[in-house]
């Protein structure tokens, strides 16, 4: 019973991949909704530097931030010496970390933290 059912199995199989065209047996992720993994396919477009879209004056405004912070309040840390900046708003106030790690510490004692950034000003 069970080689009948492999061998129904590898025939169901067969017609399945024989009537797809070569590109959809090339691309199976596709109907996935899936990306490929080529380097090509996923890049990005930069904005231009002359882009006044909300989303690039708030990415300026982020790098001008990080520019003016420099460092983690909670390791001393360069921002960006960990990779990207982590971004928080607490207690209304924008504050970038050098890595998520941060955060349970920011949060736990914000006061100390906070005067730490003033105090650097």
């Amino acid at each position: 019973m069970s080689w009948k059912l492999s061998t129904l199995a590898i025939a169901l199989v067969g017609m399945f991949a024989s009537s797809l065209t070569a590109d959809e047996r090339s691309a199976p992720w596709k109907d996935a909704g899936l990306q490929s993994h080529s380097p090509a396919t996923n890049l990005r477009a930069v904005p231009a530097s002359g882009d006044t879209s909300p989303v690039a004056a708030a990415k300026q405004t982020d790098k001008e931030l990080i520019e003016k912070q420099k460092t983690c309040p909670v390791t001393d840390q360069k921002l960006g010496s960990m990779g990207k900046p982590v971004k928080v708003v607490v207690k209304k106030r924008t504050v970038f970390l050098c890595c998520a790690g941060c955060k349970k510490k920011l949060f736990a004692n914000p006061d100390k933290y906070l005067k730490k950034l003033d105090e650097k000003k």
